[in-house]
């Protein structure tokens, strides 16, 4: 118990270590994502902005849009940065409340944008040019007619920190409806972000969609996307990695007693908890150079195969197969899945307790306790007979 607390303690230190700059990053990009816009065009658009002529908004009647959001990380950087690619097409109906003179469609933009291009925009199918970044919006220009006209926006902007959509300043509209899809990845929605209608998992990506009749106000749609930071992905880890080292030590202790396995003491059972460990922060080091999934099978794969190999040369190979690699590739696996699928976290870790109780009910009947032979004493006053 004793080796089974100071591994799990040392688990539990080193793994928020590790995850804390990342953090401290994300808690700084959420504070200036929705404070000010965070890249250099941005600012000298706003600054800018009194100089532009006022125009009437234009108002909208429906609005659609098609989002696909990528992670990455960036090239030639001192320090890789995590970035995202947002692939974005809407399409949706305005008109000239005034009926005279031009007017505007303002578009929210993601903060910090790095990049935007591949800008197409079209008027009644008739592309247009009149396009300027105003501060953090996208800010279409000209002529409207009073009744709903088709229009359509698309364009591909690379950014980092929070994917941020607002909805589009306008009275009541008809319908709003956004798809977005997480590539690779996953989005974990801010406090109080305009609530998903549904949502699709599959095929290593996350569809989100919001679908709303007769929508007034929403608030912005404020996204982590989760997988941009690979080593964010795993911060659930801070708190199961330490849950999983006791989970094994305990079944490593139950088997080398039901079993009586001599050559397994105290020193084997700190040093194959220790290897088994050692696999979480090797995979927060490895997914920096390559991605998630692959830094975390391989570093499962080498954390086994080091157990595997030491503990078949000990105690044999079935043993060492059944009652020690077998445990472990079942809690690492577990934990890790736990880990990266946060709302599958309550089945597991019940499903995980229930098998640990079944486990220790067929072994429990193989545990003996080696008790002394009690003496018994002859009353006084009486002599033994030698028969």
């Amino acid at each position: 118990m004793v080796v089974i607390i100071i591994v799990a303690v040392l688990a539990a230190l080193l793994l928020p270590a590790l995850s804390a700059a990342k953090k401290k990053a994300l808690r700084s990009t959420m504070s200036s994502a929705n404070s000010v816009p965070g890249t250099v065009v941005q600012q000298e658009a706003k600054a800018a902005q009194g100089t532009s002529p006022q125009r009437t908004p234009a108002t909208l009647k429906s609005f659609a849009a098609t989002i696909s959001l990528k992670p990455g990380l960036s090239v030639g950087t001192m320090d890789p940065e995590s970035i995202y690619t947002a692939q974005v097409t809407t399409k949706f109906q305005a008109f000239n409340p005034v009926k005279d003179g031009e007017c505007e469609v303002l578009l929210p933009l993601p903060p910090q944008i790095i990049s935007l291009a591949d800008l197409e925009v079209a008027v009644n199918s008739q592309p247009s040019e009149s396009v300027e970044i105003r501060g953090d919006k996208l800010a279409w220009y000209g002529v409207l007619p009073a009744e709903p006209t088709l229009m359509s926006v698309a364009y591909s902007a690379v950014g980092k920190g929070l994917y941020n959509l607002q909805t589009p300043p306008s009275g009541i509209l008809d319908t709003f409806h956004i798809d977005l899809t997480a590539v690779g990845s996953d989005v974990r929605m801010l406090e109080l972000s305009l609530q998903p209608t549904k949502y699709v998992r599959g095929n290593d990506q996350t569809v989100y969609t919001w679908d709303y009749k007769r929508l007034l106000f929403g608030r912005p749609i404020a996204l982590d996307v989760l997988g941009i930071a690979p080593i964010d992905r795993l911060g659930e880890l801070t708190w199961l990695s330490p849950a999983s080292v006791v989970l094994f030590g305990l079944l490593l202790g139950l088997v080398a007693h039901a079993f009586n396995l001599q050559n397994f003491d105290r020193w084997m059972l700190l040093l194959i908890l220790g290897t088994f460990t050692g696999a979480y922060p090797l995979m927060y080091f490895a997914q920096e150079f390559i991605p998630l999934y692959s830094a975390i099978f391989s570093s499962s794969a080498f954390v086994l195969l080091v157990i595997a190999i030491r503990a078949t040369t000990i105690i044999g190979f079935r043993m060492g197969l059944f009652g020690i690699v077998a445990p472990a590739a079942a809690i690492l696996g577990i934990t890790l899945l736990a880990a990266i699928h946060v709302r599958l976290q309550g089945i597991l870790i019940t499903a995980t307790g229930i098998a640990v109780f079944i486990v220790a009910m067929v072994l429990m009947p193989r545990l003996t306790i080696q008790r002394a032979p009690r003496t018994v004493r002859p009353p006084p006053g009486t002599s033994q007979s030698n028969g």
